[in-house]
């Protein structure tokens, strides 16, 4: 009589156990894809667009614009260059994925600094994003202290029209204050 006490709950814990223990083998089952269908790719990675060439790039600085040149080689989604403006050349780096572009220009002279480009290619024939001081950053304008430098705006167009771009406006004469 004692034994039958035991086992009426002894056996409602096995009961439970492997219904949960069959249930938890169900949904780990369903989570597989049926046999005849192949698996969902892990990531596909996004096909990069195709940058190689000349481009004419417009890029917002504090004080107007400075036209200059990208001479842009491509390898996979890698990307790398140059950057050429008032006769000045300063190699560039950078990737791509899918559309998206970025690339970074290490600027030379007495106070080095990193500018980094984010942007999309439309068309493999336009580019448009933002600019900004590498690390986010501070800039010192001989006034008020250090400010937070802003996000600037460019825009590049493949191909150059119109010959050689030289500048702001006055042919071959980079503005009076240059540490944009």
């Amino acid at each position: 009589m004692n034994q039958r006490r035991w086992i009426k709950p002894i056996l409602s814990s096995l009961l439970a156990f492997a219904t949960l223990f069959a249930a938890g083998g169900q949904a780990s089952s369903s989570d597989q894809p049926p046999v005849d269908q192949p698996p969902a790719p892990k990531s596909a990675k996004l096909k990069p667009v195709k940058i190689a060439g000349k481009w004419s790039i417009a890029w917002d600085v504090r004080f107007g614009t400075v036209r200059a040149i990208l001479d842009l080689k491509q390898h996979a989604d890698q990307v790398t260059g140059t950057f050429e403006e008032y006769g000045k050349t300063y190699p560039l780096t950078g990737s791509l994925q899918g559309q998206a572009i970025t690339f970074d220009i290490p600027f030379t002279g007495p106070k080095p600094y990193t500018i980094e480009f984010k942007g999309t290619v439309d068309r493999e024939k336009r580019m448009t994003g933002t600019s900004g001081l590498q690390g986010g950053g501070h800039v010192f304008l001989g006034h008020a202290n250090e400010v937070q430098e802003p996000e600037r705006p460019w825009t590049a167009t493949k191909g150059l029209k119109n010959g050689p771009i030289t500048g702001t406006g006055l042919p071959g004469k980079p503005p009076k204050d240059d540490d944009d």
